[in-house]
């Protein structure tokens, strides 16, 4: 394994492992915000930016943001943790300059169409409410703020109830 770590002028930190035996890339940028950063009036901001990066930007509609990436059989994605949200590509290495443009395009010019903004408002408390009815899910959930204290959760350690 060959594991580079580079620190650009802006800041960013940029780890690469090449491994030239292979015909495919994986490449994501990692931001070190979460779930846990958020204000109790922010909480859900993180997972709330993550859907809207894939809902257009300046250049590409949400369709083609997904039709230019697919088009190359690749995979694009996102996920948001208590600690990260991250941001990633699957793509053919002749590809990663199209993955790279695409997830530059959405992270830096979301479009933030306000139609959009309301539908995955609608779609993350769906989310949660899934999230809810999985009891794994929901005990890792409540487990983790009792031990952390630090998130909407902590009344339920003392108070055990299901919302």
């Amino acid at each position: 394994m060959s594991v580079d770590v580079t620190k650009l002028p802006s800041g960013l930190t940029v780890i690469t492992d090449t491994m030239p035996h292979l015909e495919t890339a994986a490449l994501g940028v990692w931001a070190g915000v979460g779930g846990r950063d958020e204000k109790p009036n922010e909480h859900g901001i993180s997972h709330l930016l993550e859907h809207m990066a894939f809902k257009g930007t300046a250049r590409r509609s949400s369709r083609e943001i997904v039709e230019e990436i697919e088009a190359v059989g690749g995979d694009l994605n996102a996920g948001t943790s208590t600690e990260t949200t991250a941001y990633y590509a699957r793509v053919m290495k002749a590809d990663v300059p199209l993955a790279l443009d695409v997830l530059a395009d959405i992270l830096a010019n979301p479009s933030f169409v306000p139609d959009e903004l309301e539908r995955e408002k609608s779609v993350i408390v769906q989310e949660i409410g899934a999230a809810q009815d999985t009891p794994t899910t929901w005990c890792s959930s409540i487990s983790m703020s009792c031990v952390t204290r630090t998130s909407r959760w902590d009344a339920r350690c003392w108070e055990p109830q299901r919302p």
